[in-house]
This record gives C-alpha cells, structure tokens and sequence, in this order.
C-alpha cells in the first residue's frame, strides 16, 4: 500500500557509515578538479597541474564504485544511503560537465539538457519517498549517463596530452560525440522512468504493490 514519509524518516537508519562517506567526498573532490583544472588552463605548457586534474577525475569514479560495494559488503546498505549517492552523482556530473563547458567548449546545450533531466530525476525521487513511500530503484541508463559524463570529461581532459600524438582528422579529436551520445542515452532513460512510474505519480489508484511480486522488487520497494 502506497503511503507518505516524513524527510526525518531518512534518518532513522545510520548515517555515519563508510559508504555515505565516500559518496560526500566525492563532492569535496569537486573544487580540487575546478582548482586544477583552472590552473591548467592558466599554464598550459605545464602539465603538472593537468594530471591532478586527471587524477581526481578517476578518484572521483573510483569512489562512485566503491561506495556501493562497499555498502553490499559490509551491510551498510540505506535509505538515505541510495538517495544520498545519486544526489552526489548529480552534484559532480553537472560540475564536470560546467568545468568542460567553460574551459573546454563542451556544447552549453547538452549540460543544460543534463541539469533538467536532473532537476526531475530528484523530484522524482523525493515525491516517490515522501508522497508514495516507495524507494525507486535506478535503471542501467542512469547508470550508464553517469559513466558517460566521467568518459566525456577524461576524454576532453586528456585531448591536449593524446591529441598532439594523433592525425587531424583521426576520431580522438572529437570528443563532442560523447556529448551526443549522452543525450541519447538520457532521452532513453526518461522514457524508461516514465513508463515505470507515471502511473505511480499521477494514478496511484490504478498501482498496486505486491511484496511477493519477484518482477515487481526488481523496480519499486516500499520504505
């Protein structure tokens, strides 16, 4: 049975745990990666600064993979532990993208595209928990959106040390195509959101949960 949540409700369960705090300092990695980004891009001949750029870049997509192992392996697994890492999922994917956008020419549209599509997966997200009680589970295509953005970042952030190595015309000095393929990727995902929950948000009489419904523990979980 659908039923509302109190925000207080998220925190019932433990907040201090390993996993919640590898998805938080993957946000405080973000003003490292604009600092020595913005230092690059002031001296460029010296790449020192380009490769701790680099670097925190991968740092940041390793704990993106360790914080929900981790979550599985020690039993820490949350509430407020699956919104807190998409959360900070959106908080790095959007800052990336800015950083590559002002300093790289990644085209401005496809990151305002991203921030919309966003904006709405975190209504979604607190309107299911607070409004329905029910935990939505993500798909394969958000997960492969956040895996793209990493890849369109590493990509324009290792152009100036691989492309000079390349020809003109070789594929490497394109990198805007991972921007196309992003949007693909994310208006497949919004389709796929909407046919899962539109009746959940907008026709909640016509929903019903059945815990014993393998099919259905696959997509939705009351909290």
């Amino acid at each position: 049975m659908l039923h509302e949540k109190k925000p207080k409700d998220l925190l019932e369960e433990r907040v201090f745990t390993l996993s919640n705090f590898l998805s938080v300092s993957r946000v405080l990695l973000l003003p490292f990666f604009i600092h020595f980004t913005r230092k690059h891009i002031e001296s460029p001949r010296s790449s020192e600064y380009l490769f701790l750029a680099i670097g925190t870049c991968i740092l940041a997509v390793l704990t993106d993979f360790l914080d929900g192992f981790l979550a599985r392996l020690l039993s820490q697994e949350s509430v407020l532990g699956k919104y807190l890492d998409p959360i900070c999922d959106k908080f790095v994917t959007i800052g990336g993208l800015s950083v590559i956008v002002h300093y790289y020419q990644f085209p401005l549209w496809i990151l305002l595209i991203y921030i919309l599509r966003e904006t709405l997966g975190v209504w979604l997200g607190g309107f299911l928990y607070l409004k329905r009680g029910i935990q939505g589970k993500p798909n394969w295509w958000g997960k492969i959106g956040v895996g793209l953005v990493a890849a369109a970042v590493l990509w324009y952030m290792t152009l100036p040390l691989i492309g000079p190595t390349l020809p003109e015309n070789h594929f490497f000095h394109h990198p805007e195509y991972s921007g196309y393929v992003l949007v693909l990727i994310l208006s497949i995902g919004v389709v796929a959101y909407s046919k899962r929950y539109w009746n959940i948000v907008f026709h909640p009489e016509r929903f019903i949960l059945d815990p014993e419904d393998k099919k259905q523990k696959k997509k939705y979980e009351l909290v």
